[in-house]
């Protein structure tokens, strides 16, 4: 990863980001999409690159199963807090991330 990315998202405001203001609107039309076209409850869900959990959060609490894969390890870390969800270290250009869930 790119040194520059990762001391962006080492800032930790990743989280804050789709929690308040305007990025409110992308989570809940975030919500909104897969709501409609993911399987109902109980199904595994492969979050990747899913940062520090905030979509794998509320997956989770609708009762789905989530690995979430991040390259960054404050996200993995932060999502691994969250009940429900799995979560470890991972790069989405690394096909191998998706075979281990």
């Amino acid at each position: 990863m790119d040194r520059e990315v990762l001391r962006y998202y080492e800032r930790g405001e990743e989280d804050r980001r789709l929690r308040e203001g305007d990025g409110r609107l992308e989570l809940w039309r975030t919500q909104d999409v897969l709501r409609r076209v993911l399987p109902a409850p109980p199904a595994r869900v492969l979050d990747v690159g899913g940062g520090p959990g905030v979509h794998a959060e509320w997956l989770a609490a609708d009762g789905h199963a989530v690995e979430l894969v991040d390259p960054v390890p404050l996200h993995v870390e932060q999502a691994s807090r969250i009940p429900g969800v799995t979560a470890r270290h991972g790069d989405a250009r690394d096909r191998r991330a998706a075979r281990h869930a």
